[in-house]
């Protein structure tokens, strides 16, 4: 039952998010959620572009949620989309749109669930990583970059109040 579950999931929200994409692009497209009219109004503001990169980030996703052997990437994918989408309603106060977001994401979380065996392997097998040098030059750029940001930061407030 599960499975099942998790097919129509997975083909709801790829529909979904590829005609919530497409439509935005050409509006004569069908879309069951999202504003199609996101671009026109994001170049407003001088966002279209953005706009643009929305559009297509849904679409690619929503395209590769059709396919069963992408679906974890597509899911990774589309989490940060979503959970972007989820917020904005919230924020702004809305009554409905928030409850079927956060459903969605109840079945977007579903999906990743099934796949945490996959998605362990993935973040665990870094082999790559264990080499000793490799480990030194991780390190040693972590601090040397947050030690630049720090200068760039307050490097010049302490040049200023010292002697």
């Amino acid at each position: 039952m599960f499975q099942k579950f998790l097919v129509v999931s997975q083909v709801l929200l790829a529909v979904i998010y590829s005609s919530a994409g497409f439509s935005k692009l050409f509006h004569w497209f069908p879309n069951i959620i999202g504003p199609v009219w996101l671009i026109d109004e994001l170049a407003k503001y001088n966002l279209g572009l953005f706009g643009y990169f929305i559009a297509l980030s849904q679409l690619v996703v929503g395209f590769l949620l059709f396919f069963p052997k992408l679906r974890l990437i597509a899911s990774i994918l589309l989490l940060p989309i979503h959970l972007c989408i989820t917020v904005v309603p919230i924020s702004l106060g809305w009554q409905g749109t928030p409850i079927v977001n956060v459903i969605l994401l109840a079945m977007l979380l579903a999906l990743l669930f099934d796949d945490r065996k996959k998605l362990f392997l993935l973040l665990r097998s870094n082999n790559s990583f264990h080499a000793k040098n490799i480990k030194v030059v991780y390190w040693a750029s972590f601090v040397l970059f947050w030690l630049v940001t720090f200068f760039i930061k307050y490097g010049n407030f302490v040049a200023n109040n010292s002697l």
